[in-house]
């Protein structure tokens, strides 16, 4: 029997080395309003160019955590964060979720 999710707040799913949040023209809309920018420098000094090439992602740190995590590990973005942070992991996984994030064990 799977175990009812339950987040513990430790950003490790924010923390994925590598790992691509796609943004879609109205999660990038939503964002820079809520940011207090213009949609277009949004997009130049916040996303980049998904591996792919077929859309943008945000943008992450050095280390490759997510530019919006904060030091509580709480997301700067929240109320308005994108759809694959806000559904994970209810819509989807990866097939390394369960070692990543405690909430799945």
């Amino acid at each position: 029997m799977k175990r009812a999710f339950k987040c513990r707040c430790c950003g490790a799913c924010c923390r994925i080395k590598d790992g691509i949040v796609r943004v879609s023209d109205a999660e990038i809309a939503r964002i820079a309003a809520f940011l207090g920018m213009a949609e277009s420098d949004f997009i130049e000094r916040e996303t980049e160019l998904a591996p792919d090439r077929k859309s943008l992602m945000l943008k992450s740190r050095l280390d490759g955590s997510c530019a919006y995590l904060a030091a509580d590990n709480f997301c700067c973005i929240n109320p308005v964060k994108p759809d694959k942070c806000r559904t994970f992991p209810f819509e989807w996984t990866n097939p390394d979720s369960a070692r990543i994030c405690p909430g799945l064990r």
